[in-house]
């Protein structure tokens, strides 16, 4: 969990207050975070930490703050600035952000098995970016990349990629059928049907696996 100063000039008055997030993730990721803070490498803790329950709350009262922390930690006072109890930092002076980063890493996932399905099913598809335009198959699904493959040979892409791709299957008719759309704030994810990274095995696996 975490809370953090944030700024919410829609308020009346304007004010600063704190914003909670409670994070729940899968022990295997949390093991891997450790592992990788403790060896200071350069990560993005939420691409390591795989989220499988989240919420979050805002409140510009102090006290309601630190007796939710109290329920967690023997520190509450921590909350009293944005700092961490155990989950990754963020900084003071931060607007709120309409993505909150427990959100956005569950649409990172929702890309994932959106890929994994196209790779299972072998379907040929278009992955449309401004300077090109490429037909092929998903052949590979990396921790933060995936490879299309087509007639021309092997292409690497990272997941950021999909921010200005259109991905689509043309059908007979010419139709062009929409294969992925960033999911926005109103679309529900569900933790628990997204795979998860498997460090042990270097594999996505979904959590019934």
């Amino acid at each position: 969990m975490r809370a953090r100063h944030v700024w919410l000039p829609d308020w009346r008055p304007e004010k600063w207050a704190y914003e909670v997030q409670h994070l729940e993730v899968t022990f295997a990721s949390y093991e891997h975070w450790k592992h990788l803070e403790a060896e200071q490498r350069d990560h993005e803790p939420l691409e390591i930490l795989m989220v499988t329950r989240h919420w979050t709350f805002l409140s510009d009262d102090l006290g309601t703050v630190e007796a939710f922390f109290a329920e967690f930690t023997d520190r509450p006072e921590w909350a009293q600035h944005p700092d961490n109890v155990d989950c990754p930092h963020e900084y003071v002076g931060e607007r709120r952000s309409d993505e909150s980063p427990a959100r956005w890493s569950l649409v990172r996932r929702a890309f994932v098995a959106r890929l994994l399905d196209l790779q299972a099913s072998g379907v040929t598809f278009v992955w449309d970016t401004p300077p090109r335009r490429l037909e092929g198959r998903v052949t590979a699904v990396h921790f933060n990349s995936f490879v299309l493959t087509t007639q021309a040979g092997e292409l690497h892409f990272s997941f950021s990629d999909r921010w200005t791709a259109r991905v689509y299957q043309v059908e007979e008719d010419g139709y062009a059928r929409t294969l992925w759309a960033e999911p926005q704030g109103r679309v529900a994810l569900d933790p628990s049907t997204l795979p998860v990274w498997e460090d042990t095995s270097g594999r996505w696996v979904t959590l019934d696996a």
